[in-house]
């Protein structure tokens, strides 16, 4: 029986292990991680629970866009959420915009992408995706922005799955060979959402594969693969994606 009992308390340490690293690997949550001595092998596992932490941004963003009248609340909304969460995946999607949209090699955009510097391309179009964002904190329902969060962190999973890395190092590569029981239970993690509206669980599980698809094929085109900038780029690129099919087709 201390046998059985020993081995329980094991595996639910590992899976929490598991969990803070997720949260504490995408996004800036002060999480305190004991000694990782296998850490290679666990974050193959984490993206099991990008899902997951996509409803703490998806809360924040629900609660900013209930007072969509209030410019304070907006503004705070947007700081807190992104410095929180989404700044780390909108410096990957402003070098997404600064390597793809550049017309050279693929070497040459791979070192574009690496390099981080902000060019005409992401300050434009980086400018452009804020004002959308905050925008539809006034249009959108407010459940809308936990769909988005959610999905958003879903594509990533997505685009893991799709694709192979551009590079045999960085960020991206610590994901390969990728585990595909992630994919289930990372969706395990999104079904609460069926709670609130079937038709918009449909629309943005939709959403997610879509640009999870298209992401996955231009990074190949472009770079020959993902990066960590183009999978946390991907988040954002779904968020802002299901924001607008849910308006527009569920309006």
């Amino acid at each position: 029986m201390n046998q059985d009992q020993n081995t329980s308390t094991s595996v639910i340490k590992s899976v929490f292990t598991d969990l803070f690293l997720s949260f504490s690997f995408i996004s800036r949550l002060p999480i305190r991680l004991p000694k990782i001595s296998d850490f290679d092998d666990r974050i193959k596992r984490i993206p099991s629970y990008f899902s997951l932490v996509g409803y703490m941004p998806g809360a924040i963003y629900y609660l900013t866009a209930l007072y969509e009248y209030s410019l304070l609340s907006k503004i705070l909304g947007l700081a807190i959420g992104f410095y929180l969460f989404d700044l780390f995946h909108f410096d990957g999607l402003l070098d997404m915009f600064d390597g793809f949209l550049n017309q050279s090699s693929k070497e040459r955009r791979l070192e574009i992408m690496s390099k981080g510097n902000v060019g005409p391309f992401a300050v434009f179009y980086g400018m452009l995706y804020v004002l959308a964002f905050y925008s539809l904190l006034s249009y959108s329902h407010p459940i809308d922005f936990f769909f988005s969060a959610i999905f958003g962190r879903q594509t990533m999973v997505f685009v893991l799955a799709f694709s192979k890395p551009a590079k045999d190092k960085g960020l991206g590569a610590l994901f390969f060979p990728f585990k595909m029981i992630n994919v289930p239970i990372s969706l395990l993690f999104t079904l609460p959402l069926l709670c609130f509206s079937v038709p918009k669980f449909i629309v943005s599980l939709i959403s997610s594969l879509i640009v999870a698809i298209i992401v996955s094929w231009v990074s190949r085109r472009k770079i020959g693969g993902v990066t960590g900038d183009v999978i946390g780029g991907s988040c954002l690129i779904s968020q802002i994606f299901t924001l607008f099919a849910l308006f527009y087709i569920l309006k």
